[in-house]
């Protein structure tokens, strides 16, 4: 399932899981993801899902005629397809979109032994 990593200053400090009814994000308390910041919108964006004909899901952050606009990779947008690792900015938050089933997870390595005693590599 999808999330949204909210990040400030290079830290987590939030993770939302994207539902197949989406998230509303702004200002307002009543919003999915509240936003104590008066550079949001009362009700800024909100990340909209669409059922494909496999079955499977795709999502889009959505702007909502906000004043400083909803930016996906540093562009203003009104509507953006997301794509994993994109990062979506709303007034001073920042969110990272994770879409854990694209997200290419290299395999685990395994180290074994070198001749030298004490002494571990990686296993190519």
């Amino acid at each position: 399932m999808p999330v949204l990593i909210q990040r400030q200053n290079d830290l987590v400090v939030n993770k939302y899981e994207i539902t197949q009814s989406g998230l509303t994000i702004g200002r307002s308390v009543k919003n999915d993801i509240y936003l104590d910041d008066p550079s949001a919108s009362q009700q800024h964006a909100k990340i909209e899902t669409k059922e494909l004909k496999n079955g499977s899901f795709i999502y889009f952050v959505v702007d909502l005629a906000s004043t400083n606009h909803t930016y996906v990779n540093q562009q203003a947008t009104e509507e953006h397809l997301l794509s994993d690792q994109d990062v979506i900015e709303i007034g001073l938050s920042q969110f990272k979109y994770i879409d854990e089933n694209k997200e290419s997870l290299a395999a685990t390595k395994q180290f074994k032994k070198s001749w030298i005693p004490g002494i571990m590599v990686l296993k190519e």
